[in-house]
Parts: structure tokens; sequence; C-alpha cells
């Protein structure tokens, strides 16, 4: 009896296992940009990847996926900012152990500060975030941003990007805090 117990706790859906894939389709980011301190504007990223693995998560963001609705802007940001012909990817990674995961019932969320080592044009800082974690399913986790996360230009070095925009548009000013936000699910 003890043999079957313990082999239906290898098999059970709840079982954590380091074979968990991002679902794009069911996955958003999102960042705000502010022009001449009063124009706000909301744009995405379409294409995310990544995986967990039960220590760490590797997430990847297509840098050309950026969609500001307004072509010129997305080709401009490629060009000067986000570098894409030289990073075709911002890469996030993160340590987040199973052991906080695993105990959670479906429905339950569990709420962590986890530091985000996060890399644009091939610059890395460590961005503080605060993510609710929950437990949709035995199959699915999906992970938000409790607050956004308030990411500097200046952190990656990306002014001289954001300085050109600014000229090429006929802007007086770019805000260089960019408030992100995230909602990511992780299948197995």
């Amino acid at each position: 009896m003890k043999i079957f117990v313990l082999a239906l706790a290898f098999v059970s859906p709840f079982t954590m296992a380091a074979n968990w894939q991002l679902d794009n389709s069911q996955s958003s980011l999102h960042f705000v940009s502010v022009k001449n301190d009063t124009v706000a504007e909301v744009h995405q990223f379409k294409q995310l990847s990544g995986n967990w693995d039960g220590a760490k998560v590797n997430i990847s963001i297509a840098a050309d996926s950026l969609d500001t609705q307004i072509p010129i802007r997305n080709e401009r940001i490629w060009q000067y900012v986000l570098k894409s012909s030289d990073y075709a990817a911002i890469t996030v990674r993160a340590e987040l152990n199973e052991q906080n995961i695993k105990t959670l019932s479906v429905g339950g969320s569990t709420v962590q500060e986890i530091p985000l080592n996060v890399t644009i044009s091939g610059t890395t800082a460590t961005v503080n975030s605060k993510v609710r974690i929950t437990r949709l399913s035995s199959t699915a986790l999906q992970a938000n941003t409790e607050a956004p996360l308030m990411l500097s230009t200046s952190s990656f070095k990306l002014t001289d990007g954001v300085a050109k925009l600014q000229e090429l548009a006929g802007l007086k000013r770019i805000d260089p805090i960019v408030p992100v936000s995230f909602s990511v699910r992780f299948t197995q």
C-alpha cells in the first residue's frame, strides 16, 4: 500500500516538475511612456517565451515584437533604444524556488518579492518586483505584477537612444522612468 501511495505522489498533477513553459497566448507585458510631462501612452511586447525549471525562471522578450501602435515609432525604438539588430531579445532571469509554490492549492496565491535580472540592449540591471503567483490548475501558474516595476532608462544605458527619439519626434521631454507591468502564465 505504501508503494502505491508513493507512486501516486509522483504522478499526481500537483507535483512540481521542472517542465513549466511560458504560454505566450495567455501572457502580456505592457509599459507606459510619458512625453512632454502630460501625454502617457501604453505600449506592449507581443512575443514572450520562457520556462521555469523549479529553481530559475528565464524569459525572453522579442525586441521586434514591440507594438506602440505607431509603426515609425516602433522602428525608431528598435533602432535607437533597443538596438534590435544587435540584441534580438530582452531577457529576464530570476530565482524562484518551487518550495514556495508547490504548497499552493488551486486558486491559491502568494505574493513574493523577487529580484529580476533584466538585460536590455546588452546591459543588465536588477529590478525589484512584487509578484502575485496563483495556481490556476494542477498544470498552470499565473504570475502578475502586484505593483508596476519602475525601470530607469539610465540603469540600462538607454538615455542616448531616448534622447534621439525625443529629437526625432520634436519633443521637449520623454520621461526616463518607465512603469512596466506583466502577467505571465506557465503551463506543464
